[in-house]
């Protein structure tokens, strides 16, 4: 019996590192379908509204399409115009940079009587910024791509949708095929509601670090609110990568003052546990909470599978693969391994 746990053990190992090799390998496909499969689930609702109030069905999609491509352009053009404003800033921010520094040294060496090395001061950090600024480039460029076969997929999805029932009735018994089509079409209703909310709840993040960030005068509020957007993506993690960075962009840009560093860091803060905190989890509910060591080798695994893409996708998948689980009677005990463990108690009235 021991020997079978061993074997069995070690079959799924090499199970799970075949699936993250095929993963990683095929990336270039994977990822646009996981995306176009995620977009399917909150665009496909709207091609039916559509359709039901009188809109040819074609053109419903293309309307869609239309759509989803603008607010793809938007953010591309918003991150490329970003990226030239900071190229011509970036000789400023590193003299800021180098001022902080001299003076943190001075100050240590003042308090503590020790010496301190300028090894930072004569790094090349020109080198650093033309490596970052290239990757974001080539990450850029990559995006294009996918966006068009993003599109592509889209296309064929929503035109097979509606004869996908008539097909699974006629795969299987009459009662089976039918059972299979409620299953089915609750499970994307569900994964449409908790994406299209937290589309909702991510944007809104995003606006309100934008406006806030613009009033308070700080540099490429723009950029911080679409980072906000994607971020919220990512939970905990993500909202702390963004306080932490935007509050370090204040601190650089109106150094020696303080006060406009404490304020960002506390609107920031403000902002993610309202929306994050508050907000979010009234409206998603308990039920698709997921456990936060889900959430964290979600992150892990699918950051290493794809990078920065995986990161920002690990939430939607894993929540995804929670409500299929849970539509399904023998994989519920999976969806409630999944979840946070707090599922409120029926009371008699109920």
């Amino acid at each position: 019996m021991h020997s079978d746990n061993i074997i069995a053990f070690s079959l799924g190992t090499l199970f799970l590192l075949a699936v993250g090799f095929v993963l990683s390998t095929a990336q270039g496909i994977i990822i646009p379908m996981v995306v176009a499969l995620l977009f399917s689930f909150m665009l496909y609702p709207v091609i039916r509204f559509l359709t039901k109030i009188g809109v040819p069905r074609l053109f419903s999609i293309l309307i869609v399409l239309t759509g989803l491509f603008g607010f793809l352009y938007l953010v591309f053009v918003i991150l490329y115009s970003s990226i030239n404003a900071f190229v011509n800033q970036y000789p400023w921010y590193l003299e800021q940079f180098k001022d902080i520094y001299s003076d943190f040294s001075y100050q240590i060496m003042q308090r503590f009587n020790i010496s301190t090395t300028d090894f930072l001061l004569e790094y090349d950090w020109g080198k650093v910024a033309r490596t970052f600024l290239l990757s974001i480039s080539d990450s850029l460029t990559k995006m294009v791509g996918y966006i068009f076969i993003v599109i592509l997929i889209l296309i064929f999805l929503f035109l097979e949708f509606p004869v996908f029932n008539i097909k699974l009735k006629k795969a299987y018994p009459a009662s089976s095929g039918k059972r299979f089509v409620i299953v089915i079409e609750h499970i994307t209703r569900q994964i449409g509601r908790y994406l299209v909310v937290k589309v909702i709840i991510s944007s809104a993040t995003g606006f309100c670090v934008w406006l806030l960030l613009l009033v308070m005068g700080i540099d490429f509020p723009l950029v911080w609110g679409v980072l906000a957007f994607f971020l919220n993506f990512i939970p905990n993690i993500g909202s702390t990568v963004l306080v932490i960075f935007a509050s370090i962009q204040a601190l650089v840009q109106f150094y020696p003052s303080l006060g406009m560093f404490v304020a960002v860091l506390l609107s920031m803060l403000g902002i993610q546990i309202v929306f994050g905190n508050i907000l979010e989890p009234s409206i998603q509910g308990n039920k698709l909470n997921l456990s936060p060591v889900i959430i964290l080798f979600s992150l892990i695994f699918w950051g290493w599978i794809w990078g920065i893409a995986g990161a920002l996708l690990s939430v939607p998948i894993t929540v995804t693969i929670k409500i299929a689980c849970e539509n399904i009677s023998f994989l519920k005990p999976v969806s409630i391994m999944m979840g946070t463990g707090n599922i409120r108690k029926k009371t008699n009235k109920e």
